[in-house]
């Protein structure tokens, strides 16, 4: 993916046509980052007035004690934003931003975005409110996963919602193993564990990030959870 396919897929520039594009970029161009693996964009206690699009490889947003016990938030795709809220409000990190492979993403000066010529402005305004909303909304999905109490339980929630999310019962995840138990909050050896028995019970059969959920009668999202649950007992 390229800059401008990536800026086209992110929902901060929707509805933007090409010569409003070029126009909100040349009033607020964009700083260029290139990051390793594991490398830091930000950390936390740091402040920034830049949100960033992803235009190539993972972020994750991430917790770290410090023991160095960490918890990945969420996962941030090509054509996706980040940082947007901290931008907004002016706040220290509570997380970090660290590229969950090799990346590379663009900055932009919020004050810039919100400077820009109409009908650049009103549209990056508009689109900022929907983006936080969603994000949020995002957050309240991972706190239902994290509620569960047991690995098994956190599992089948995520996969669950991974399979309502793609609209079919195989799927291909954003985390490897460690990721993902990091993702959950739980541990990679329990969680692998848990894998190997719901594979053995015909819940579920997966390759490395490919998953596909066998679940009783077609259901999805919450049912299928819950039927999941059931078989297991």
């Amino acid at each position: 993916m390229d800059e401008r396919q990536a800026l086209a897929r992110c929902p901060l520039f929707a509805g933007l046509d090409g010569g409003a594009l070029d126009a909100l970029l040349g009033a607020a161009p964009p700083l260029r980052r290139k990051l390793a693996r594991e490398e830091y964009l930000l950390r936390p206690g740091e402040r920034t007035g830049r949100l960033g699009v992803v235009v190539r490889g993972r972020l994750h947003i991430l917790q770290e004690d410090a023991f160095g016990h960490r918890a990945i938030l969420s996962d941030i795709p090509p054509g996706d934003c980040f940082a947007e809220a901290y931008a907004c409000a002016g706040a220290p990190l509570a997380v970090g931003v660290m590229a969950g492979e090799e990346s590379q993403v663009l900055l932009f000066s919020l004050a810039e975005l919100l400077a820009a010529p109409e009908p650049g402005r009103g549209t990056i305004q508009a689109n900022l409110v929907g983006l936080l909303a969603r994000k949020n909304l995002r957050l309240s999905e991972k706190i239902r996963h994290l509620t569960r109490r047991t690995t098994r339980e956190k599992l089948l929630s995520y996969l669950s919602a991974q399979r309502q999310r793609c609209g079919r019962d195989s799927f291909t995840i954003p985390f490897d193993r460690q990721q993902l138990a990091d993702y959950l909050a739980v541990d990679r050896s329990a969680m692998c564990t848990q894998l190997g028995r719901l594979r053995r019970e015909g819940l579920l059969s997966c390759r490395g990030r490919r998953f596909t959920l066998h679940i009783p009668g077609g259901q999805s999202g919450e049912g299928a959870l819950q039927s999941g649950e059931k078989h297991l007992k």
